[in-house]
């Protein structure tokens, strides 16, 4: 498994009007660890793609390991790692955004078993359905990776055009991303008992 960040310092920036810098990266910190942690109860090999070093103490505290991104961009980020993968012979693929604060190990597991079994991709959209949260791909080299707005239907489109089956997953605990002010104040919500 792939799990890609851009660091704490450059992450949760759509947070600024409700969050501190030093906020944003304590959040964004305790995100990433629950997701690794998380993500390792279902998938024992989980790899972080960053650009930022600096991750390597939270990431190897849960039992991953820190690929460090030469590049820039989450698209290219995740090739890297693919090629790595690939390299290990890693015959199915799976990748997950760190800011999922509801996931549970039988989401990650939900997600590994919809991938197909000879040849296909497994979908999780997020809250809105028009983002990737989480993407399961059999072989671990097919479809290009098109993270970013519209990722949905751009990751769909991918797999059709080249005659793949995808599977959509959809579970609150791959759904919810913690973005923007309205994120925080439903995850806020949530954790406080009424």
């Amino acid at each position: 498994m792939i799990v890609p960040h851009r660091g704490l310092a450059a992450s949760k920036t759509r947070l600024a009007p409700v969050l501190s810098p030093a906020e944003r990266g304590q959040l964004a910190a305790g995100l990433l660890e629950r997701v690794l942690r998380v993500a390792r109860e279902a998938i024992p090999d989980v790899v972080v793609i960053s650009p930022s070093a600096a991750l390597a103490p939270l990431v190897e505290a849960t039992g991953a390991r820190l690929t460090v991104q030469r590049g820039l961009g989450l698209n290219e980020g995740l090739e890297q790692a693919r090629a790595a993968a690939v390299a290990e012979e890693v015959t199915a693929l799976l990748v997950l955004h760190g800011d999922l604060p509801l996931l549970s190990p039988d989401d990650v597991a939900a997600l590994a078993a919809a991938v197909p079994a000879t040849r296909g991709v497994a979908i999780a959209p997020d809250r809105a359905g028009t983002g990737t949260n989480g993407l399961g791909l059999r072989p671990a080299s097919i479809l290009r990776f098109a993270f970013g707005t519209g990722s949905r239907a751009a990751h769909e489109a991918a797999a059709a055009e080249e005659g793949l089956p995808a599977v959509i997953v959809e579970r609150p605990g791959l759904a919810f991303d913690l973005d923007t002010p309205d994120d925080l104040e439903r995850w806020l919500a949530r954790r406080v008992p009424a």
